[in-house]
């Protein structure tokens, strides 16, 4: 695979305005994880240029085709050659309309013999047939080819830092200028983690549709809008952008993972500290830092590339898989009749000791279950948090939602319920319980009876005895 370069101006994006007038916009610069700059010098300088030479800067981007990223609007296939040298015809892909093509094209080969080498376009008929300036070197059919090169990503940089960077920050790290004074905090991609997604609990990433859902609609309940009167054209785009930073951040966690234990400040510290309390006589801190860049210097040039290649195979297969239909939750029945006995299953379900809903949720819905009072671990570890209640994989307290209200951050409709309810919401405590716990028919029925509650009063006397001494236990 090649890595492919194009390289964007600054936008003219209104980042700062001064007092007395629009000041100079500050260049906008992708900040490093913590985990990034807590290596030791010499391992944080590799993921770091590494990181640069795959991804770029925000002025400055690289588009690396073995990301699954749609860089440019427009894209085909060689399909067969025209009447002249300079002449073939292209099979481009759905969506576009050559009409629409606008003036001064430059096409990139994306793959074959001419691989990252650019021509320009005299002209593109309405049927595909190209007539290129200039006649190709060598090419065959099946070979990829893209219009202006990078429009894409282009574009959806200009959207993403006028409308979403100052919550979800340049890097797509949830830092923004504003989101120190937001509740809950603004996602932060570079986990690669996505709450409300419509796809099934082993497909951590969502399509390219539940990321237009939520760009579109917003999620009720946060500070995230709706941005319904966006063009479609730059929704798409920030999709785009949206994905790429997110992969770009993953790929720097990644990194940093595989480092960490050898050669990071704290497992050196660690190492320092070890000696000491055993009371033997171990190496000094600065001989132990000359070892690990010595041990990284090898590393570096023997298993590093490797490493770099795989953790970007993994990524890339991950956000791929997300895409493909088979893993987008779909009932293997219709919807059950939105019946009052459907509610009674429901409610029924939820209140067992099989799903245990009313354990997080309320035994009447209200997100007051007893869990909210424990103390739980963290992901992976056996630390627990220093505040009572639930968190999600950011770190940040997380509150059951209070299913009364009717507000359903992941959308509304049945099939989103559903799908909350089977695949569980990614990146919180919120579990899956299709496949396993509950049938689809079952699943239903909590879907009716949950979109009942808003407008049914609940009295305590309807909860089983069981439920009702759990919150009697919590609340003494």
């Amino acid at each position: 695979m090649s890595v492919i370069r194009t390289s964007i101006a600054r936008c003219a994006v209104p980042l700062l305005l001064a007092a007395l007038g629009c000041g100079k916009n500050p260049q906008a610069q992708f900040q490093w994880r913590d985990s990034t700059t807590e290596l030791i010098p010499n391992a944080s300088k590799a993921v770091q240029k590494t990181i640069v030479d795959h991804f770029g800067t925000p002025d400055e981007l690289v588009a690396w085709d073995k990301l699954p990223v749609h860089y440019s609007r427009v894209t085909g296939t060689l399909a067969e050659a025209g009447a002249s040298a300079e002449q073939f015809r292209i099979a481009w892909d759905p969506g576009f309309a050559p009409a629409e093509l606008p003036k001064n094209n430059q096409l990139l080969w994306l793959s074959g013999a001419n691989a990252a080498s650019q021509q320009n376009v005299v002209n593109v008929d309405a049927a595909g047939l190209v007539t290129l300036e200039a006649p190709p070197n060598i090419w065959a059919p099946g070979d990829r080819v893209a219009v202006n090169f990078g429009d894409r990503m282009q574009l959806g940089r200009v959207v993403y830092m006028k409308n979403c960077h100052h919550c979800h920050g340049v890097a797509g790290d949830g830092n923004g200028p504003t989101a120190k004074f937001l509740t809950p905090k603004p996602r932060d991609y570079r986990l690669g983690y996505f709450k409300f997604t419509s796809t099934n609990s082993m497909t951590i990433k969502p399509t390219r549709d539940d990321l237009r859902s939520v760009i579109k609609y917003g999620i009720p309940g946060t500070y995230m809008p709706s941005f319904l009167l966006m063009k479609d054209e730059e929704v798409t785009a920030v999709i785009e952008y949206v994905r790429w930073l997110a992969m770009r951040g993953e790929m720097e966690k990644r990194l940093d993972d595989e480092l960490t234990a050898d050669y990071s400040l704290a497992s050196i510290d660690a190492s320092v500290k070890k000696a000491k309390d055993s009371g033997e006589k171990g190496a000094s801190k600065s001989q132990l830092l000359k070892q690990a860049n010595d041990d990284l210097k090898q590393y570096l040039a023997e298993d590093y590339p490797t490493t770099v290649n795989d953790t970007a195979e993994m990524v890339a297969e991950s956000w791929t898989s997300a895409d493909d239909p088979a893993n987008v939750v779909t009932p293997s029945v219709p919807r059950v009749a939105d019946t009052a006995e459907s509610r009674a299953r429901g409610r029924m379900i939820y209140l067992s000791d099989k799903a245990k809903c009313y354990t997080c949720h309320g035994p009447h819905g209200r997100g007051d279950g007893a869990a909210t009072e424990d103390f739980w671990p963290k992901p992976g570890s056996q630390e627990k948090y220093a505040n009572r209640g639930l968190h999600d994989f950011w770190g940040n307290p997380l509150s059951p939602r209070d299913l009364t209200k009717g507000q359903y951050r992941g959308g509304r409709r049945p099939i989103d319920l559903f799908r909350r309810v089977h695949a569980g919401i990614k990146g919180t405590p919120m579990p899956a319980f299709g496949g396993t716990v509950l049938k689809d028919e079952d699943i239903w029925d909590v879907v009716n009876y949950v979109m009942s509650l808003p407008f049914e009063a609940q009295s305590p006397s309807k909860a089983p005895a069981k439920a009702l001494a759990t919150t009697a236990q919590v609340e003494q």
